[in-house]
């Protein structure tokens, strides 16, 4: 049950690698480093292996530098997102994930 579920995902991640390579890596990199849970463990790896094997012709520095570029650029997404947005979207939203503005104040001291 569980092989069927995950079988399509992977084959088209590993034609996905074949084709869209380093800028592939890098965009998947950028959705983990922002709100979509996707662990790292499952974008490098795999690639870093099918690279080795000659699977795919992709080069390990150029992984590790399209994931280090991707996590940057997630990373910068979320923190000018929330930079902008966060407090005011908290402040206005929150109580509805229990997040109250006096708990907002609490932390800002």
């Amino acid at each position: 049950m569980l092989k069927s579920v995950f079988k399509p995902i992977i084959d088209w991640y590993l034609g996905a690698l074949a084709t869209g390579g380093y800028p592939l890596i890098a965009l998947l990199m950028a959705i983990e480093s922002s709100i979509v849970p996707l662990p790292s463990e499952v974008v490098i790896p795999p690639a870093a292996h099918l690279a080795k094997t000659g699977q795919i012709p992709l080069s390990l520095a150029g992984i590790v530098v399209a994931g280090t570029i991707g996590s940057w650029l997630g990373a910068t997404v979320m923190y000018w997102a929330a930079r902008l947005g966060g407090r005011p979207l908290v402040m206005r939203y929150g109580r509805y994930i229990f997040i109250t503005p006096e708990k907002v104040l609490g932390a800002e001291r």
